[in-house]
């Protein structure tokens, strides 16, 4: 009998150092568990600055303000290399996309952005009068846009 008895104290020893031995691995593993709680938090807090920056730039004004120095650019380089107005129409479709930008023809960010496309090129004011005839058309808001970017810009 004493055989039996000893495996039945041994089983219990064996139990209470089973427990023993997981009440010290979580001890041991509590700091660790708050550090790395605290780790997340900071890298949660870290993504949520993120992304409200992320929203703040995709705003409609930033986005606007965005697409206008694209036209401004991509009409500087228009300006000095030539090429046709229907293409120069086209890209600045692609660009309006590219920003989600919708009816960029009756938005007045792409005249302004033009007007200083022109002034950054250095246009003379024959040529902004051609580019303001061919685009603006007799809508005195679109000439209006274009002639106030490109007196924006540094001469």
């Amino acid at each position: 009998m004493t055989p039996i008895g000893r495996g039945r104290r041994g089983i219990v020893g064996s139990s209470f150092d089973l427990v023993l031995g997981a009440l010290l691995l979580i001890a041991l593993l509590l700091p660790l568990g708050c550090s790395f709680s605290a780790s997340s938090k900071s890298s949660s807090d870290s993504s949520s600055a993120s992304s409200e920056s992320s929203s703040a730039s995709s705003s409609p004004a930033s986005r606007e303000e965005q697409y206008r120095n694209d036209v401004r650019d991509y009409t500087a380089s228009y300006v000095k290399s030539g090429g046709r107005m229907e293409d120069f129409r086209k890209r600045l479709g692609e660009l309006a996309k590219e920003r989600d930008i919708t009816n960029w023809e009756e938005n007045m960010a792409t005249y302004e952005g033009i007007g200083r496309g022109l002034g950054k090129a250095k246009a003379n004011p024959v040529e902004l009068q051609t580019y303001t005839q061919n685009l603006a058309g007799s809508d005195p808001k679109k000439a209006e846009a274009m002639k106030k970017g490109y007196e924006a810009e540094p001469k």
